[in-house]
């Protein structure tokens, strides 16, 4: 499925262009310059909040992934034994 021993989190890293790049820069660099405190501590505090769920969901998902992977894995080891049970081998490989 993936190879060598890096690979398998290749789809994980993300790459920004450059465009992307100087979007984020330049909408971090405005919340910096803005005059009215009470407004970016709140815009902190929703962040941090959404950043905390967001983390959590994307953790679920990465363990979620690699569950199914380790039952694919698993089922393709079972269908490889000769005596395995008739509705293990109909998960053989072609």
């Amino acid at each position: 499925m993936y190879e060598g021993t890096t690979a398998w989190a290749q789809w994980m890293i993300v790459e920004p262009s450059l465009e992307q790049e100087f979007k984020l820069e330049s909408e971090a660099n405005a919340i910096k310059e803005d005059d009215q405190h009470e407004e970016i501590a709140e815009l902190c505090a929703r962040l941090s909040k959404q950043n905390w769920y967001q983390q959590q969901l994307i953790k679920q998902a990465a363990e979620h992934i690699m569950h199914l992977e380790a039952q694919i894995a698993c089922m393709d080891l079972i269908s490889e034994i000769p005596d395995a049970p008739w509705w293990r081998r109909l998960f053989r490989k072609a």
